[in-house]
């Protein structure tokens, strides 16, 4: 019985104990839900209250900034008060200045009578570099800042335009465009043009080398029916000229002599290949090479514009041809058609054969003597050997 108590007292203990825990757990909850909702409220007014500062400011602020400044002279300071920016009013119209580090205006941008104009110095006050409107347009201008150059961009008048001069502003290198032709030049210190390289729309490109005084010596051009290429002596007369020949079928080459007259010209030619012209003092062909339509050459000598020798090829073999003043052969030597053998012919001034020698149709020696018309002749052969 005694057992049964003492089991009793012990389970409403245990009970009692369980429960007053979880009411301490409970309570403890509860103060920190407490101690959370003050801290969420702190923060929310605190944040409440900047938001209501902040457009408390903004609001100030805005009533404080003016739509428009207006002022003759505007200066911007740096920290030992000097001025590095100023904005005013010049000569022609407003003005912006600027002032580097080391105290020297370096940029300026301001107005000229033609419109816009900005100027540039290095630090150390040597002016390199503008750009500026013109009556006619507009310009950039670069310059070394020891004046031993300068460079000028311009677009006026007739075309755009690049110019680098000299110490002396003298031009040595410009380029121009006007309308359809264009044009770059190469010039010495005197000025005199050393290269010029120009071409025109729709007809070509030409360049164009000179001496050191200018004269020409060596150009190069397009034409109607291909390219050109010439060369000059020293004091500028023709010396050679390479081209294409008028019937487009090759080249042509011609050699001058000091007076520019014709000395040596060489075609390519469709109809019989090629054909090589030595020219005399006259102005006149002295000899002419030249290749013809069965696959020969021919070399024939002139003499005041008329053939009196000839030497070339056929198809029966070599052919020497003598002539006289007149043109007229008078010695004809070569392999013959009608036997195998060489002939070697003696004609009159008039072209009528007097003597022929040569090999008769069995291979013997023959020598023919004719009259002046030609209608009697004397054989002289050798006698065929008895069988």
């Amino acid at each position: 019985m005694t057992h049964s108590n003492d089991s009793t007292e012990t389970d409403q203990t245990s009970t009692i104990t369980l429960r007053l825990q979880r009411l301490e757990s409970e309570v403890a909850m509860l103060q920190e839900a407490k101690r959370s909702a003050r801290t969420w409220k702190f923060i929310a007014m605190v944040c409440g209250a900047a938001i209501c500062s902040l457009a408390g400011i903004a609001a100030t602020q805005a009533a404080r900034t003016p739509d428009v400044i207006r002022s003759r002279r505007f200066e911007v300071v740096d920290q030992n008060d000097k001025v590095v920016l100023l904005a005013g009013i010049g000569t022609t119209g407003g003005q912006l200045d600027i002032w580097g580090n080391s105290g020297t205006n370096v940029v300026r941008l301001g107005s000229n009578a033609d419109g816009g104009d900005l100027a540039l110095w290095d630090a150390a006050g040597h002016g390199v570099a503008s750009m500026y409107a013109t009556a006619q347009g507009g310009r950039v201008e670069a310059v070394m800042p020891d004046g031993s150059g300068s460079a000028v961009l311009r677009a006026e008048g007739s075309g755009p335009a690049l110019a680098i001069a000299d110490a002396e502003g003298r031009p040595r290198i410009a380029a121009t465009l006007a309308g359809t032709a264009s044009g770059l030049s190469v010039r010495n210190a005197g000025g005199k043009e050393l290269v010029a390289l120009g071409a025109v729309e729709g007809e070509g490109g030409i360049v164009r080398v000179s001496q050191d005084d200018g004269t020409v010596a060596a150009q190069v051009m397009a034409l109607a029916n291909g390219g050109s290429i010439g060369c000059a002596t020293r004091t500028g007369s023709r010396a050679a000229l390479l081209e294409p020949t008028s019937a487009e079928s090759g080249g042509t080459m011609t050699l001058f002599a000091p007076d520019g007259s014709e000395a040596l010209s060489a075609q390519a030619r469709t109809d019989i290949g090629a054909r090589v012209t030595l020219f005399a003092n006259n102005k006149s062909p002295a000899a002419v090479f030249e290749a013809t339509a069965d696959n020969g050459a021919i070399i024939a000598f002139m003499q005041a514009g008329t053939r009196v020798a000839g030497l070339g090829s056929s198809a029966t073999g070599g052919i020497l041809n003598l002539g006289n003043a007149q043109g007229k052969s008078v010695i004809v030597a070569g392999a013959a058609n009608d036997a195998d053998g060489g002939a070697l012919s003696m004609r009159s001034g008039g072209g009528s054969q007097l003597v022929r020698i040569g090999v008769d149709r069995i291979g013997a020696g023959e020598v023919a003597v004719y009259d002046g018309p030609g209608t009697r002749k004397r054989v002289l052969s050798a006698i065929a050997p008895t069988p």
